[in-house]
């Protein structure tokens, strides 16, 4: 701007205004009542932990939680799955989300047992940790059978199991695909003959305790692409060291641990390739071996989350191999339960998933029925076996047990030994959608035995697939 003549500032009046300093971090401030109150900089509180409620759900299903591992108790057992039911469940995070909590709670649809967990992670560092607290409730039903029951039990009977595991997971990731992973178990499996006469009141209980360990490394870079359909690579290789122990208190503090070890090896790949926008190929690799003074029961068939599972009695299960759990080997379509059972398995899946009304709409589907809706074809191939190898002469796939009557002077016993190929494979078409708020499968396969085509079977189950 200009200055008006005459009104120049003079040399006199001219003052140099030094430069402004910073402000100094006042050392004291005042409270309520007007008093100082000192200020500390090493009481500064950045942030407090605060937590919000990030979900509630209740939603129906069968999933196996915890790797749903199961006690094995001999010819008689079966394998048993989840039946439907009703899973409400709350998560909780902080605000930064660095630590997340979660309860749940399943009550099945049968009203014979129920489930709950609750366990916490901890994200603050690069170490994430995860803390699990998991109990289960279950009655079933038993026939006696005097080669594997307990004694002195009526030929009818109810037992329940009570489960209660404790989990502590170590995760260190490399970077956002790549991760190492450990989890420390702690679990007690506990068998009560419920009272029902004055046999089952007296028969006492039975108890297994187990500690583990698994060690996992793990390969993810898959990414969601729509409800059961995925791209990318998912690939875990892992080993778990089973030890089991009896702990008691009464009369008297005692531990004494079992000789041995479980040890089992396995490892799962899975690839998604898309096809082109909308379908994709699924293909899965997957195996297992236990070895050991205790051993895994692997039972091949079915599938996954199988809502009316059946079990194959024409194959018998072994007696006394030293095995501690059962665990399905799924999924081989086309065949019930326990087609093939060992301790090792070796499966492979492939599946096409076509969501075919995608493809009749330039613009995106309405209704979760007709958007989610997927025909898929598949072929599964696999095997499970006892020994080195599934075409070991001595493997008990191969090997028929028949039994004379008693006043047979020359045996009671007679073993034959017939060929029958260990692989089988399945083949068929599925459907797949949301139904009133549940993904159902519906899959009708054939299944291929010793190259004889079998008559189809249909699975119903829950869930996505693999």
């Amino acid at each position: 701007d200009k200055i008006e003549p005459g009104l120049e500032p003079s040399a006199d009046s001219m003052v140099l205004t030094p430069p402004r300093r910073p402000l100094k971090r006042p050392t004291a401030q005042y409270g309520k009542n007007g008093e100082i109150v000192r200020f500390y900089s090493f009481k500064i509180i950045p942030y407090r932990l605060r937590f919000r409620t990030d979900y509630v759900s209740t939603t129906m299903d069968n999933n196996q939680m915890f790797d749903g591992l199961q006690l094995y108790e001999g010819p008689q057992s079966r394998l048993l799955q989840p039946p439907p039911g009703v899973l409400l469940r709350a998560n909780f995070k902080d605000l930064l989300e660095n630590y997340v909590v979660e309860a749940g709670f399943r009550l099945p649809t049968t009203f014979n047992g129920a489930e709950y967990y609750l366990w916490m992670d901890d994200k603050k560092k690069r170490l994430d940790k995860r803390y699990v607290i998991y109990r289960r409730t279950l009655v079933t039903n038993r026939l006696r059978d005097p080669a594997v029951s307990p004694p002195n039990l009526p030929p009818d009977y109810q037992e329940r199991t009570n489960t209660l595991m404790g989990q502590y997971e170590l995760r260190y990731p490399f970077d956002v695909f790549t991760s190492l992973r450990a989890t420390f178990a702690l679990r007690e499996d506990k068998v009560r003959a419920l009272s029902s006469d004055a046999i089952t009141l007296a028969t006492p209980d039975r108890a297994e305790q187990r500690a583990s360990v698994r060690l996992a490394a793990v390969f993810d870079n898959s990414v969601d692409v729509d409800l059961n359909l995925k791209t990318g690579t998912r690939a875990k290789i892992y080993t778990d060291l089973v030890k089991g122990f009896a702990f008691n208190t009464e009369p008297d503090w005692s531990l004494k641990l079992n000789n041995g070890f479980m040890t089992i090896v396995g490892f799962d790949a899975r690839h998604y390739q898309m096809l082109d926008r909308r379908s994709q190929l699924a293909l899965r690799f997957a195996g297992a071996t236990s070895f050991g003074s205790e051993k895994m029961l692997y039972i091949l068939g079915g599938v996954d989350n199988w809502v009316f599972p059946k079990f194959n009695d024409n194959i018998t299960l072994p007696a006394d191999e030293g095995f501690a759990y059962q665990a399905p080997a799924v999924n081989l379509r086309g065949f019930k339960q326990n087609i093939r059972n060992g301790n090792t398995f070796a499966l492979m899946n492939a599946e096409l998933r076509i969501p075919v009304f995608k493809y009749f709409f330039k613009k995106p589907v309405i209704g979760n029925f007709w958007r989610n809706f997927q025909i898929v074809g598949f072929f599964d191939a696999g095997t499970a076996w006892q020994g080195t190898s599934p075409y070991s002469f001595d493997n008990p796939i191969n090997t028929q047990t028949l039994y004379r009557p008693k006043k047979d002077p020359v045996t009671s016993i007679i073993k034959v030994n017939y060929f029958r190929d260990p692989i089988v494979m399945g083949y068929g078409v599925g459907l797949r959608s949301v139904i009133f708020g549940l993904y159902l499968r519906a899959d009708y396969a054939w299944g291929i035995e010793s190259r004889q085509v079998q008559k189809p079977l249909l699975h119903i189950a829950l869930g996505t697939d693999f």
